[in-house]
């Protein structure tokens, strides 16, 4: 019995987690659009908790240089390239290769043989 509780609670959390925002009632301001009211805004803007952006389609592309986003059929995540050895985000991947517009102004730019 105890269990079937402990169960039902964690799949509670992990529903209420997955609910699209919707900006209801923060008393400490106006909502924010993409609010979820289920979950308390001090608990939803911890760093460790994933933040859901809308995407057009499904795959991997680069925010900019040090950040892609993955995009599935319920959102997309942020996700910085965290590894020193993969700082760079190349064609929606962390990478150590930067892209021309990534690329260090003090690196040589090796010219590509025609």
């Amino acid at each position: 019995m105890c269990s079937k509780i402990v169960i039902s609670l964690c799949l509670l959390v992990a529903v209420t987690a997955a609910i699209p925002a919707t900006g209801f009632g923060d008393y400490q301001g106006p909502p924010a659009p993409g609010a979820n009211p289920w979950i308390p805004s001090w608990i939803s803007q911890a760093p460790w908790m994933p933040q859901w952006t809308p995407c057009t389609g499904i795959g991997s592309t680069c925010l900019d240089c040090n950040t892609k986003q993955i995009c599935t059929k319920i959102g997309g995540l942020k996700r910085p390239c965290n590894d020193p050895t993969l700082p760079y985000c190349n064609l929606g991947e962390c990478s150590a290769t930067p892209t021309a517009e990534c690329a260090p102004a003090d690196a040589p730019i090796e010219a590509v043989p025609a």
